[in-house]
């Protein structure tokens, strides 16, 4: 004659387990407490373009998940038919493995596998989920990208994950961020960084140039006298805060000043003149020497010479004036370039 284990320790310990409170006989049987299960999350990953990151966007993405069958409601059985005895456990949901070892009778319980703990089984399975009790659906959904999001970020979308099994809860959609950054435009936290290059000519006399940012093109005013390495920032043209967009960083922009290497004659022979003219009276000396030049002939001149050479002379000193103010003002600095790098 079989004997059912079950009534086993039912016989060596009782209905209420040897009186130990809340493991009664019960106890083997509670895997059948139609317990639902939330279902599993869903990662998806996005690639934003800069601009889209730094001002926000909206994502439209196909999704492919698990939804609850909408014929059977999760449950997987055939509408009208009824749920059977799982012949496995006998309806317990459990299943006990009993072993003769030298130490006495040793049993394990586990959870059925045929019912998974349910101790009963569907009779007539639902064909449009053949009994799964979830269908996969592609679906499109709309994910909202907030301004200010960084690589690395991640959206969480409730509800959009695996439905659960026997019309569990589903689980949440999490969207992984990933940005396209351009060369010449790098990001650090709310503010941009890029390098605006000018001549030295423009360094010390000042300039506006055209640059490149997440507004469009805008003007960056050099003021006179910039030296390499000097940082121009635009205000409030850099990423809005994630956390409170009204806040906006700033696009820095480094100076860097173009040095010409080689130079043509007039060029050297008008710096070296600016040069001279400066404080200390520096004067450049050439690497090759220069054609010697004819020496100019001074002719006195005669008692009624014409007006039109009076004005001539008049003019000169005039342009000689205005050029030796000039020059007083940017000398210095040009002479120092031309000494470190000329």
């Amino acid at each position: 004659m079989q004997t059912n284990p079950f009534d086993l320790f039912e016989t060596f310990f009782g209905g209420s387990m040897g009186g130990f409170s809340g493991m009664d006989q019960s106890t083997f049987r509670t895997s059948r407490q139609n317990t639902v299960l939330q279902g599993e999350d869903i990662r998806y990953d996005v690639v934003l373009g800069f601009t889209e990151a730094i001002f926000g966007t909206e994502k439209y993405i196909i999704l492919s998940h698990l939804e609850t069958c909408d014929t059977c409601g999760g449950s997987g059985s055939k509408a009208g038919s009824k749920m059977r005895i799982c012949s496995t456990c006998g309806g317990r949901g459990q299943v006990m493995r009993t072993e003769q070892t030298p130490f006495g009778l040793f049993s394990q319980v586990s959870i059925c596998p045929t019912c998974a703990g349910e101790g009963e089984v569907i009779s007539e399975y639902c064909r449009k989920c053949s009994g799964e009790g979830r269908i996969r659906v592609r679906k499109e959904i709309k994910v909202k990208i907030p301004p200010g999001v960084s690589k690395g970020s991640t959206l969480r979308v409730r509800g959009e994950g695996d439905a659960g099994s026997k019309g569990g809860p589903p689980g949440d959609l999490f969207v992984c961020l990933d940005i396209e950054e351009p060369s010449d435009i790098k990001r650090d936290g709310i503010n941009l960084y890029s390098t605006v290059s000018i001549s030295y000519l423009e360094a010390i006399l000042g300039t506006i140039k055209k640059v490149r940012t997440v507004d469009g093109t805008n003007d960056l005013r050099i003021p006179p006298g910039t030296q390499p390495g000097d940082v121009i920032a635009l205000a409030k043209q850099g990423v809005p805060s994630l956390n409170k967009p009204t806040i906006r960083g700033d696009h820095l922009f480094t100076v860097k000043v173009a040095i010409p290497k080689r130079i043509s004659g007039r060029e050297r022979e008008l710096l070296e003149e600016l040069a001279s003219l400066s404080n200390g009276g520096f004067v450049r000396t050439d690497a090759k020497p220069k054609p010697a030049q004819p020496k100019r002939v001074h002719l006195e001149k005669e008692v009624g010479a014409s007006q039109e050479d009076t004005d001539k002379s008049k003019a000169a000193g005039d342009w000689l004036k205005k050029l030796t103010h000039f020059a007083g003002s940017i000398a210095n600095g040009a002479a120092k370039w031309l000494k470190e790098n000329l």
